[in-house]
C-alpha cells in the first residue's frame, strides 16, 4: 500500500505539470484495445478503403493513411461515410507529432472480468496510470507509469511503455507493448492482450504494400513481426527464471480483403538450461530430433498456428469471415493437436434509429485434437502447456494466448450498436466452459466450471474525455466446484487526453 500511495502523490504531480502543455497523439500505430476503432476498420475494409491485412495490432498508421489517400472519389453509406469521419479524426497530423502526448487513465471493477476480449478492461479492482507520447522525425517513445493494488509483481508498472525508431519502411520498437494477432475478438490463439504486456524488442513494416518484383508481387500487401522478450521470474513461476519468449507472424493479402497469417511461438533458455546459439537454431527449425527430442534437453515449447480472414459486402449489409488455429509441436514434420477458433459479424445500418449495427458470433476451444468434439485423439493438459516449462505460455500467471487457457471452450454472441453521437453500446452472451478435464494447468479455475454470463455496456467521449461502462450478471463463478454462486459485476473507466 505505501507504494500506491507513492504512486497517486506522483501520479497526481505529474498531471498538473504535463497539463500546461499543448498535447496531442503522436504513436505510429493504432494501439491493441482500442475495439471502435477497429470496428471501424474492419467496416472501411469490408468496402475495399483499408488496404492490407488488419489481423496485426497494433496497426501502423501508415498502411490506413496510404488507404485513404487513394479512396475513390464517390459517396458511400451514411455509416460508412461516420467510420471514415472517425478513423480520419484521430489520423495523426504534423502539428500532432510535434507536440507531447498526455493521457491519463483511471479504472475501478468490482471483480475483474472472467473473458478479456480484444477491448480489455480493468485489471485488479482499482488502475490508475499517466502517458506521455513524443515523436522526433523517425523517433517515437511512450511513457506510461500505473499502479494496481494486489497485481502479481510490483504494484506499479510500465505497461505499454516503448520506444520505436522507423528505418525507411520498417520499425524497431522496445518495451511493453499490448499485442493482439489473429481475426478473434474474445481471444487472440497465440499472442493477446490477457496477460499484461512483457519486455520485449521487435521488428515489423510500417506499411505492408506489396513487393515491387513479379516474382513476389502475388503475396499481395504482406507485413512481418518479430519479437524476442523475457518472462516474468521468481514469485509467479515455478519452472524456471528467465525463460525467453519470441514470437514471429508473418500475413500477406493475397486478394482483395483476404488476409492470410502464420504464426509462431517459442519459449526456451531459462535458468540453468542451454541458451546458446545451437540451441536457438534447433528452436528455430523446430522439426523432428532437433526440437522434439522428448527429454529435459530438448530446446524449448513450441506452438504453430495460421489465420484467415474474408469480408465483404452483399447489398447494404457487410460480412466477416474469420478462423485461427493453433497445434503444439510434435515429433514429425506435420503438427498436430489442434485448438480451433471461428467467427462470424454482420453489419449494417438502422435507418429509422440512426444507429449502425452489427451481430457476431464466436466460439473456441483450446482443448488440444478436440476441434469442438470432431477430433478422434483428444489430448488434456496439453494447449499452452509443456513437461518442460510447466507453468507453459504465461506471464505473470495469466495465458499469454486465449483468456479461458487449456482445456475450455467459449462461446459469444453478441450485437452492438454506434448511434449518430458516436457512442457506442453493446450486449453479449457468453457460455464458457472452464478447465474440463479438472486439469492442473489451467490458471482461470483449478476445476471444471460451466458459466453463463450477461455483459451489457456503453461508451462514448467528451470533450478531451472519454468514459466506459459495462455491467455483467454470471450464474457461477470460477473456482467454486459443487456449487453456483451467483455474481454481479459493475466497471467503469475514463481516459483523458490534456
Amino acid at each position: 500500500m505505501r507504494e500506491i500511495r507513492s504512486f497517486g502523490v506522483l501520479l497526481s504531480a505529474m498531471i498538473a505539470v504535463l497539463a500546461l502543455f499543448s498535447t496531442a497523439r503522436a504513436e505510429p500505430w493504432i494501439e491493441a484495445g482500442d475495439a471502435r476503432m477497429r470496428g471501424d476498420i474492419e467496416l472501411l475494409a469490408a468496402y475495399g478503403l483499408i488496404d492490407g491485412p488488419i489481423t496485426m495490432w497494433p496497426l501502423p498508421w501508415a498502411q490506413v493513411t496510404r488507404s485513404l489517400a487513394s479512396m475513390p472519389d464517390r459517396s458511400f453509406p451514411f455509416h460508412v461515410e461516420a467510420a471514415l469521419a472517425r478513423v480520419r479524426a484521430k489520423v495523426p497530423t504534423t502539428s500532432d507529432y510535434r507536440s507531447l502526448g498526455i493521457e491519463t487513465h483511471v479504472g475501478a471493477t468490482s471483480r475483474e472480468k472472467l473473458v478479456r476480449g480484444f477491448d480489455g478492461g480493468v485489471r485488479e479492482n482499482a488502475e490508475a496510470s499517466v502517458s506521455l507520447e513524443k515523436h522526433w522525425g523517425s523517433s517515437y517513445a511512450k511513457l506510461s507509469i500505473g499502479g494496481r493494488d494486489g497485481q502479481p509483481g510490483s504494484d506499479v508498472s510500465f505497461d505499454n511503455s516503448y520506444f520505436a525508431q522507423a528505418f525507411g519502411n520498417w520499425v524497431a520498437y522496445a518495451g511493453t507493448l499490448d499485442q493482439w494477432w489473429g481475426g478473434g475478438w474474445d481471444g487472440g490463439m497465440i499472442l493477446s492482450n490477457n496477460a499484461r504486456p512483457f519486455p520485449r524488442i521487435g521488428f515489423q513494416r510500417l506499411d505492408p504494400k506489396p513487393f515491387d518484383t513479379k516474382w513476389l508481387s502475388w503475396l499481395g500487401n504482406w507485413n512481418v513481426n518479430f519479437t524476442l522478450g523475457q518472462l516474468d521470474s521468481g514469485a509467479t513461476r515455478t519452472d524456471f527464471n528467465n525463460i525467453m519468449m519470441a514470437h514471429i507472424r508473418v500475413t500477406f493479402q493475397p486478394f482483395d480483403r483476404l488476409d492470410i497469417g502464420f504464426n509462431r511461438a517459442i519459449q526456451t533458455c531459462g535458468s540453468g538450461r542451454d541458451c546458446g546459439f545451437s540451441n536457438w537454431v534447433d528452436a528455430l527449425i523446430g522439426f523432428g530430433d532437433l526440437d522434439n527430442t522428448g527429454t529435459p534437453d530438448e530446446p524449448g515449447n513450441q506452438i504453430a498456428g495460421a489465420d484467415i480472414r474474408y469480408s465483404d459486402v452483399i447489398g447494404d449489409f457487410s460480412y466477416g469471415l474469420y478462423a485461427e488455429t493453433i497445434a503444439e509441436d510434435e515429433n514429425q514434420p506435420i503438427v498436430d493437436k489442434y485448438s480451433l477458433l471461428l467467427g462470424a459479424t454482420l453489419g449494417g445500418y438502422w435507418e429509422g434509429q440512426q444507429l449502425q449495427w452489427r451481430l457476431r458470433v464466436e466460439a473456441s476451444d483450446t482443448i488440444a485434437g478436440n476441434i469442438f468434439g470432431l477430433g478422434r485423439d483428444v489430448r488434456p493438459n496439453v494447449t499452452f502447456s509443456n513437461f518442460i516449462f510447466t507453468d507453459g505460455f504465461e506471464f505473470l500467471d495469466r495465458t499469454i494466448g486465449h483468456n479461458l487457457s487449456t482445456d475450455s471452450q467459449l462461446y459469444t454472441l453478441e450485437t452492438s450498436f454506434v448511434d449518430r453521437h458516436d457512442r457506442s453500446y453493446w450486449l453479449r452472451y457468453r457460455r464458457a466452459k472452464i478447465n474440463a478435464f479438472d486439469g492442473p494447468r489451467n490458471e482461470v479455475s483449478a476445476n471444471r466450471e460451466v458459466i453463463n454470463l450477461v455483459e451489457i455496456g456503453a461508451e462514448g467521449g467528451f470533450g478531451r474525455g472519454f468514459g466506459r461502462l459495462e455491467m455483467r450478471i454470471m450464474d457461477d463463478r470460477a473456482n467454486t466446484p459443487g456449487r453456483n454462486d451467483f455474481d454481479a459485476q459493475i466497471e467503469a473507466s475514463l481516459n483523458w487526453r490534456f
